[in-house]
C-alpha cells in the first residue's frame, strides 16, 4: 500500500498493516514473540492504547496469537485445507494424516465472466492459476486449481510456490496477505478429461467437487479454488482452528 493510501487509515489499522509487512518481510518468524506494546508504541510513535487495539485485531485474524502472562506471538500461517482434512470413513475422532504437496505449476490465464463477478476484477483481467496434486500416505487424493488476481499478486515466484507448504503460507510469507474462507460448496460432478488423467481415474466416474472463495482480513476476494477429491476410500471433515 503506498504511504498516501495508508495515511487515509485510521491509526490503529496503519499500525496493524506495518505488523503486517514486518511479518511477511520475515522479522518475526511464527511461534516468535513480538515486542512489547510499549516498546511497539515507541516503534510506531503513537499510544501503546492504538498498538493495543493493532494487535488485538490481528489477535481475532488469527495472524498472532496471546499467552498469559508471556505476550504476544505471531501464530503459524494456515494450510491450504483451512481446517478440513480426509480421514477414514466412520472414524471421526481420527487425528488426519498429513497431507503432502506435489506443485505441478503456474500458469497466467484470463478471468471468465463468472470469475471476474465473484473476485470483483474486471472480465478478462490476467489471473496466476496454480495446480498442485495431494497426496495421503502415499495415495492421490485431490487435485487443485487456484486462481489468484496477478493485479495484486503479480510477484508470485514458482521457487516460492516450491518451497512453501502450500499457497496460503506463500501469500501471507510474501504479501503479508492472510486468507479466511468467504464461501464454499460441494457437489458431485464427472471431471473432465484432463482432471481425469491428473486424478489417474479409469473411466467416467463422480468425483466431490469443492469452490472456495477466500478473502483477505479486509474482506477483499483474494482466491478462487477448484478442488476435486477422490473421497471412495476416506471422509471429508472439518476441524476447528486452534
Amino acid at each position: 500500500m503506498h504511504a498516501k493510501s495508508l495515511s487515509r487509515l485510521p491509526l490503529y489499522q496503519q499500525v496493524k498493516r506495518q505488523i503486517l509487512e514486518r511479518i511477511a518481510e520475515g522479522e518475526w518468524a511464527s511461534n516468535e514473540l513480538l515486542p512489547s506494546e510499549w516498546d511497539l508504541a515507541d516503534q510506531f510513535d503513537v499510544s501503546q492504547g492504538t498498538v493495543r487495539k493493532a494487535l488485538s485485531e490481528l489477535v481475532v485474524d488469527g495472524v498472532l496469537y496471546r499467552q498469559q502472562g508471556r505476550g504476544t506471538f505471531v501464530a503459524e500461517p494456515l494450510d491450504d485445507w483451512a481446517g478440513m482434512s480426509l480421514v477414514s470413513p466412520g472414524l471421526l475422532t481420527e487425528k488426519p494424516d498429513r497431507l503432502l504437496r506435489e506443485f505441478l505449476g503456474m500458469t497466467r490465464v484470463h478471468a471468465s465472466e463468472e470469475l471476474a463477478a465473484v473476485m470483483k476484477v474486471r472480465r478478462g483481467a490476467p489471473m496466476h492459476r496454480i495446480r498442485m496434486l495431494w497426496r495421503m500416505q502415499g495415495q492421490l487424493v485431490a487435485l487443485d486449481d487456484v486462481l489468484l488476481p496477478v493485479e495484486r499478486f503479480d510477484a508470485v515466484d514458482t521457487r516460492w510456490l516450491r518451497q512453501m507448504p502450500g499457497v496460503w503460507a506463500m501469500l501471507q510469507q510474501h504479501f503479508g496477505t492472510r486468507l479466511r474462507v468467504e464461501a464454499e460448496q460441494w457437489r458431485a460432478i464427472l471431471p473432465g478429461r484432463e482432471e481425469i488423467q491428473l486424478l489417474g481415474l479409469q473411466g467416467e466416474l463422480p468425483v466431490l467437487q469443492y469452490l472456495r472463495l477466500s478473502c483477505d482480513m479486509q474482506g477483499v476476494p483474494s482466491e478462487w479454488r477448484e478442488r476435486w477429491c477422490l473421497t471412495d476410500k476416506f471422509g471429508l471433515t472439518r476441524q476447528e482452528n486452534g
